[in-house]
């Protein structure tokens, strides 16, 4: 027991008890509990009823005055830790880099921290005679987009973006409501942070951000002029390699207009139609190493003049070679004149070994050889050429390619023209 109070009543109460005892023992001897249980007298009966009420009374009574004594123990130690941590709040919340408020449905401000008070320059004592969107944007009256108003009607969070003409600030001012176990609401917390900071980096950020899209602009139609320098080069450098011979003139630029036709035909995608496209214009460069004699002889070739004949693709994909940007051109001239059957040159590739962009530039360039005059002979003509795809369609030619390129001459009955 804690209560000094509690303890005396209580030992007051056995005291009387005791003394009593002790009296009637004094007058009765051994007949004590006799006497105490049968008294002579009504009066008596009253008296000892007074002695036990007393007795009882007293210990109840300190009883209850000790556990008074330990409730209001209680109660100081948590008012005590209730203020300790009212103040860790207070504390926490004064440190915060932004404001923060608790106010009412009639915009009345109930507390606020420290950078509130500092911000409006009013005691925070004296924050609860104001309204919140005083404190906040100096008005007298509601902005139009006060988040607390829309907020009274949505009962969720809201909030808006500002802009303080008076403080050279930007903030955005925030609502959310606090429900109690009802979902009824009581108070509404409202944050005010400021993010001029933000705002300048974003600004800034904004800034950076066209300036680097003027630079892509410009490195765009850089490199627009550089492909456009680029494609005009090999054209010129093809019309130089067929201007070799008057019988070869357009032929790379035809022979690339056909090679375009059919691999769009057969769904190669846009990276392989460029490679094709420059191994098109470039696919008779090893001739630049080729007797002018041989290629404008009026008679057929002998064999040794078709050996050195044979040699133009090694020696074009050699002169190719040291340029990196035509790395993946170079298989393709090499392999132009390989058959599916494997009995074409240099390298006796057949079916899928020959690269498929040689495949269709094989069959291009064979069209194209047969639908020209040659020194030793007249063009055979288009139907000739024709039938000439059909017949060696699985042996010379890849029966795919030569579907392909059918298909075009049918939707074109004159000759494929795309634009190189």
């Amino acid at each position: 027991m804690k209560s000094k109070l509690g303890i005396v009543v209580i030992v007051f109460g056995w005291t009387i008890f005791f003394f009593y005892i002790a009296y009637d023992y004094y007058h009765y001897g051994d007949s004590l509990v006799d006497h105490f249980l049968s008294p002579d007298s009504p009066f008596e009966y009253f008296f000892h009823f007074i002695i036990l009420s007393s007795l009882i009374g007293a210990n109840i009574t300190g009883y209850l005055i000790n556990e008074r004594k330990k409730l209001l123990v209680k109660t100081l130690k948590s008012e005590r830790r209730l203020n300790y941590v009212l103040q860790e709040w207070r504390t926490t919340l004064d440190s915060m880099p932004y404001g923060v408020m608790l106010v009412d449905r009639d915009f009345n401000i109930i507390r606020a921290n420290k950078y509130i008070s500092d911000l409006s320059g009013i005691l925070l004592n004296d924050l609860s005679k104001h309204k919140c969107y005083e404190i906040v944007h100096g008005n007298k009256v509601l902005i139009e987009k006060c988040p607390l108003k829309r907020s009274l009607v949505s009962k969720s969070s809201e909030s808006v973006e500002f802009y303080d003409d008076v403080r050279d600030r930007y903030f955005i001012s925030s609502v959310t409501p606090i429900f109690d176990e009802n979902h009824e609401v009581i108070a509404y917390s409202h944050p005010l942070i400021d993010i001029t900071e933000l705002k300048t980096k974003e600004l800034s950020l904004r800034k950076s951000k066209d300036a680097f899209f003027n630079m892509l602009r410009d490195v765009h139609a850089a490199h627009k002029e550089l492909q456009n320098l680029y494609r005009e080069l090999l054209i010129a450098f093809s019309i130089a390699i067929d201007a070799k011979s008057p019988w070869t003139k357009g032929h790379s630029e035809r022979v690339t207009n056909y090679a375009l036709a059919i691999a769009k035909e057969m769904g190669v995608d846009g990276k392989d139609i460029d490679i094709l496209k420059t191994a098109g214009l470039l696919h008779d460069i090893g001739k630049i190493g080729t007797y002018d004699v041989i290629l404008d002889k009026p008679s057929r070739l002998t064999d040794d003049e078709f050996s050195i004949v044979k040699t133009h693709p090694v020696k074009g994909e050699e002169i190719l070679k040291p340029i990196k940007g035509l790395r993946k051109v170079l298989p393709i001239v090499r392999s132009h004149h390989e058959r599916f059957d494997g009995k074409g040159y240099p390298d006796g590739l057949k079916a899928d070994e020959i690269p498929l962009l040689a495949r269709i530039l094989f069959v291009a360039d064979s069209f194209d050889s047969m639908t020209s005059d040659r020194p030793y002979r007249p063009s055979p003509g288009r139907e000739y050429a024709i039938s000439e795809l059909k017949r060696c369609s699985g042996t010379q030619f890849d029966p795919r390619v030569v579907e392909a390129f059918l298909k075009v001459l049918d939707k074109d009955s004159s000759r494929a023209s795309v634009e190189l």
